[in-house]
């Protein structure tokens, strides 16, 4: 009956049973592959759009180029550009450079604290650069602003090397201690995935120890060098927090705030975030070149007993590597006893520590908290739901599809502060194509752009362009291992003689812990978040802590000392997503 024919008519080509079920599978595959480009696509040309529109006499949305034409003839936008992008690369560079070098000195030898120096990294790297610039700051207060500059003054031919300003020093370090301890894990990381049995080989056939490295190790290592690289290059190139606090007027972060917090941010912080967007583009494309495909996604891991084999450390090598370690510990706790000597500063007038905890109860700050728990929560579970979906998605699309969407959004992530823009222009396309609907028939359009005004929705906003940069910032491009996960303990519990149902509910138990501990991370980074959350909750009333803290920084009556505690909490959450997030832990073996 499948092939029969239903009608005589010319060209007829009789469907078979199986067609309807492919055909439903083809527009399966090309819905989720469309969904995944639009999830990569929509941000940057909600971004495009507000940049290349503008409003006409009338209010209505009219195309033009004039904003493009005026950012790019003005040299103020260019010398923003030139020095973000130079603080930016130098600190990817320094990132690479100081990974590979203490990577290379941790490597593959055991030593007896080997644990302890990959937490002491894993905690570096976690400090948020927003809190280093606040408590580095207050060494350069007095007269130490004024002995850089006469040194600098006296150095004749360098002095054109050297910046005048020393913010511009403090903003270097605290986007480079970070960005470094990052490197030197993802090389400890992608070195403990290389087999053994290669560089036994390579070592028997002749070769020395740096010549195998070099031509062995660093091919399959440099990929994760080169990701670590365009992730510090991305979050330093917009970074709001040191540029605010430190009063840097010329760089890309302050202006996108200073334009976006003002009362007609369009199109002119569209323009930005686009400068932006297309700068770590072409970064990001660029050290894709240089470091070739990755070929450790599918290695494993090495495991314990591999772990407890390793080579035992010469004492030279113990010796520079606790020199280092010790004095980049030095680098991190000067500003952590910055902000706590900053805890009695009122003024100018010393307080006690009741007087901060009367400030830190405060009804303004107490609401502030709340709220930022309420982003981190509201980030939580926005990044479970949307990570299931994208898995859903990517498995609908094929392995192919999932790949290319990956690689795409690895290379046109924006910049975290870029996220806020783009729920900006979000906001501004939705309000101006609603307003060109009756409101008699669109009152469901209507009631959603009057939710964030009200007390109800005011982080509306801020949780959406948080979790935009946080589901961006997962996008790394890195396929899910083969056989992981929930899909091997449900094989398992298959093969053991446990009901499909069974199997599927002693998965979940089996992973139940890691997906809290992950949900628990993204909470504690999100609830501090700074960027985007500067551009989304700047106002008092919907401020966050890491909003909070730029506002209360400048504050006469004693807001110092409540920014010093906000960082330093600030600072503690992040250290604790890190240590709780379960691809992050450094107790992994290895």
């Amino acid at each position: 009956m499948g092939g029969r024919r239903t009608s005589k008519g010319p060209g007829f080509v009789p469907i078979q049973p199986s067609s309807g079920a492919a055909l439903i599978r083809l527009v399966a595959r090309w819905s989720s592959s469309i969904a995944l480009g639009l999830l990569v696509v929509g941000p940057p040309a909600a971004i495009a759009a507000c940049a290349l529109v503008d409003l006409g006499p009338d209010g209505e949305l009219r195309a033009t180029l004039f904003p493009v034409a005026i950012a790019a003839l003005d040299p103020f936008v260019w010398t923003c550009l030139r020095q973000s992008a130079t603080t930016a690369g130098l600190a990817s560079l320094t990132a690479v450079v100081v990974g590979v070098v203490v990577g290379r000195l941790i490597g593959d030898r055991a030593f007896r604290l080997r644990p302890a120096a990959l937490a002491l990294l894993t905690a570096i790297a976690s400090m948020p650069p927003v809190a280093l610039a606040i408590g580095a700051a207050t060494f350069l207060a007095g007269d130490a602003a004024g002995a850089w500059s006469g040194l600098v003054g006296r150095s004749g031919p360098l002095a054109r090397f050297c910046p005048a300003d020393p913010n511009w020093l403090v903003w270097f370090g605290a986007a480079t201690l970070p960005g470094a301890a990052a490197g030197v894990l993802a090389y400890a990381a992608a070195l403990d995935r290389l087999d053994p049995s290669w560089r036994d080989a390579a070592r028997m056939a002749g070769g020395g120890g740096t010549r195998v490295w070099r031509r062995l190790a660093w091919p399959l290592i440099r990929p994760a060098m080169a990701r670590v690289a365009g992730l510090v290059f991305a979050i330093t190139l917009a970074d709001p927090g040191p540029p605010l606090i430190l009063g840097l007027r010329r760089t890309l972060g302050f202006q996108v705030v200073s334009v976006g917090l003002g009362p007609s941010p369009f199109p002119r912080v569209a323009v930005l975030g686009l400068l932006a967007l297309l700068v770590c583009a072409a970064v990001r494309g660029g050290l894709r070149l240089w470091a070739g495909p990755t070929r450790l996604d599918d290695a494993p891991r090495r495991g314990r007993d591999e772990a407890s084999a390793r080579v035992p450390a010469s004492w030279p090598r113990l010796f520079a590597l606790a020199t280092i370690l010790g004095l980049a510990s030095g680098l991190a706790v000067a500003p952590l006893a910055g902000l706590v000597g900053m805890l009695g500063d009122a003024g100018g007038e010393a307080t006690g520590p009741g007087t901060l905890t009367a400030r830190l109860v405060d009804p303004t700050t107490t609401r502030m908290l709340g709220r930022s728990l309420v982003l981190g929560l509201g980030v939580a579970a926005l990044v479970g739901i949307s990570a299931r979906a994208i898995g859903r998605l990517e498995a609908g699309a094929g392995a192919a599809a999932a790949g290319r969407f990956r690689r795409l959004a690895r290379l046109a992530a924006p910049p975290p502060l870029v996220a806020g823009v783009a729920i900006l222009a979000f906001g501004l396309l939705i309000r101006h194509g609603a307003g060109q609907v009756d409101a008699r028939t669109s009152l469901a359009a209507t009631s959603l752009l009057e939710l964030p005004g009200g007390d109800c929705g005011m982080l509306f906003a801020p949780i959406l362009g948080v979790w935009l940069a946080t589901i961006w910032a997962r996008l790394d491009g890195r396929r899910p291992p083969r056989g992981g996960g929930s899909a091997s303990a449900r094989d398992a519990a298959l093969l053991a003689g446990a009901g499909r149902n069974k199997a599927r509910r002693l998965a979940r138990d089996a992973n139940a812990g890691r997906r809290w501990r992950a949900a628990a991370a993204v909470a504690a980074a999100a609830a501090v978040n700074v960027a985007p959350a500067v551009l989304l909750a700047s106002s008092p009333q919907v401020a966050t802590v890491g909003a909070g803290l730029l506002l209360s920084h400048e504050r006469p009556d004693g807001g110092a000392a409540v920014a010093a505690a906000l960082a330093l909490l600030a600072t503690a959450a992040c250290a604790a997503s890190a240590f709780l997030d379960p691809r992050e832990s450094p107790s992994q073996p290895g």
